[in-house]
């Protein structure tokens, strides 16, 4: 009896998950505004920022560890070999790319923040075709990816709603999903020989304690004013666990390209809960147009097709 292939190995299974995934983070850019406001983090309270971000991903690391220990407790084990290689990961994956995001979100409205991330799908699948040579860059991929990019563009167009490029909030919103783009060829990189619980587990747990050490070195305090907060930094912990530990397990078996190519999905999701949670007007000619866009190059570098896509599972 031949042995029945993982169920994320199918093609339609890895698409829903990673549709599951992009739901999930969608959900995080006016959570994370709602968050700040019931732990009273002020906008100009960067260090406080930092201590949240670094709460929120040493729970979510906890959560997948007590979830890989229930499911296969040697497997969470972390070796000397293994130290390095997550670290690196924990660095540009949750430290680095959550350390930018956090200072930067404060001056960007939850709909523009959301469509930035699209640059960490366009970011990745560069430099996968750089890192992997299973994972070449084709005409369609480099024409999905000018046509995501047009919808950033148009969502920064003077006159619009959204106002003009800021450095301080739009500069390190980009720079941190770039830094997602680096982690997300580096978990491609690591993968082999590792279990995917572990290496989720533990990437969090590295950079969510020094998330939180950099917010109490420069002088940050996080004070719990309610059940409600509580509950609020529990949801995002818990959300980011479950939705990296997915995306590792859909790396492993998959080109970099055919799963970051679905972050192009975060801006849709994040636009529509923005719009539930902080009642921002979604429901413009330029919103909907950037928006298009960005849905226009999901389908053109997906439709590399079927054989491609699944070229990238031994690169």
């Amino acid at each position: 009896m031949k042995n029945k292939r993982p169920i994320l190995q199918y093609p339609v299974a890895a698409s829903l998950t990673a549709v599951l995934c992009t739901l999930l983070w969608g959900t995080a850019f006016p959570c994370i505004k709602i968050g700040y406001k019931l732990f009273g983090i002020d906008s100009g309270d960067v260090p406080a920022q930092f201590i949240f971000a670094g709460a929120r991903f040493l729970g979510a690391g906890l959560i997948v560890f007590i979830i890989g220990l229930i499911r296969q407790p040697k497997k969470m084990k972390l070796h000397k070999q293994d130290i390095l290689p997550v670290s690196v990961l924990g660095f540009f994956q949750t430290f680095l790319q959550y350390l930018l995001l956090y200072t930067g979100i404060v001056y960007v409205s939850g709909t523009k923040s959301s469509v930035f991330t699209s640059l960490s799908a366009f970011g990745s699948v560069i430099l996968s075709a750089i890192v992997f040579k299973s994972d070449k860059l084709t005409i369609r991929k480099i024409g999905g990816c000018i046509i995501g990019i047009s919808g950033i563009i148009v969502m920064n167009l003077e006159g619009g709603n959204f106002g003009g490029f800021l450095l301080a909030g739009d500069g390190l919103v980009i720079l941190s999903n770039l830094s997602g783009a680096v982690g997300n060829v580096v978990s491609k990189k690591i993968s082999p020989g590792r279990d995917a619980l572990q290496i989720s587990s533990w990437q969090l747990m590295i950079g969510g304690t020094a998330l939180t050490a950099a917010g109490y070195i420069f002088g940050g305090h996080l004070y719990v004013g309610s059940l409600n907060a509580m509950l609020m930094l529990l949801y995002l912990a818990a959300m980011a666990g479950i939705a990296f530990m997915l995306w590792t397990s859909l790396l492993f078996y998959h080109s970099v390209s055919r799963i970051a190519v679905y972050n192009l999905l975060i801006p849709v999701f994040g636009t529509m809960w923005s719009g539930i949670f902080l009642g921002e007007n979604i429901f413009t000619l330029i919103n909907l147009l950037s928006l298009l866009l960005v849905c226009a190059g999901i389908f053109f570098v997906n439709s590399t097709g079927r054989k491609a896509a699944l070229s990238g599972r031994k690169g």
